[in-house]
C-alpha cells in the first residue's frame, strides 16, 4: 500500500507544471464572422441578393490556398464565418473575395494576450474598408462599396 501512495504521489508531483501557462491550456481558436453591408443603404448584400454567396473567396496571402469558410443563411443572418483561425499560424493574411475582387482583408496576429480576465489576440486588422464590430454579437459589420 505504501509503494501504492508513493506512486500516486511520484505521478502527481510530475504531472502538475506551476510553472504552466493558461494560455496553453486554450485550444479553441477565435472564430471571425462577417456580415457584409452595402455601404450606401446598410442593407446585406446577400440578403438583398446583390452578391451570391456561392462566389465568395477566401484566399491566403501568403500560400495563396483557397480558405475554408462557411456562409450561415438561417433566418437571412447571411454572414461569412472564418473558424480556427490561428490554428495552425500565428500570423494570418487573408483575403474576403467575391468571385476576383476583394472586399477586404483580414490581418491577424494570433498570439493570445490577456486582457483583464479573458484573452484576446494580440492584433486584428481588417483592411481596404469601414467595418464596425458589433459588441454585443462579436460580428464585424463590413461596409462595402458596391461598384
Amino acid at each position: 500500500m505504501k509503494q501504492l501512495s508513493s506512486l500516486v504521489f511520484l505521478f502527481l508531483l510530475i504531472g502538475c507544471n506551476s510553472e504552466a501557462d493558461i494560455t496553453d491550456n486554450l485550444t479553441a481558436p477565435e472564430t471571425f464572422a462577417f456580415q457584409i453591408l452595402d455601404k450606401t443603404t446598410g442593407e446585406n448584400v446577400f440578403t438583398s441578393k446583390k452578391y451570391d454567396p456561392q462566389k465568395i473567396i477566401v484566399k491566403n496571402l501568403d500560400s495563396h490556398d483557397v480558405v475554408k469558410h462557411q456562409f450561415i443563411s438561417d433566418n437571412d443572418l447571411d454572414i461569412i464565418v472564418l473558424e480556427n483561425v490561428g490554428r495552425d499560424s500565428e500570423n494570418i493574411n487573408y483575403s474576403i473575395n467575391i468571385d476576383d475582387k476583394s472586399l477586404f482583408e483580414l490581418h491577424v496576429d494570433a498570439i493570445l494576450v490577456k486582457k483583464d480576465l479573458d484573452f484576446e489576440y494580440q492584433n486584428v486588422e481588417i483592411t481596404n474598408v469601414v467595418f464596425k464590430r458589433d459588441q454585443t454579437s462579436g460580428v464585424y459589420n463590413i461596409l462595402a462599396s458596391l461598384d
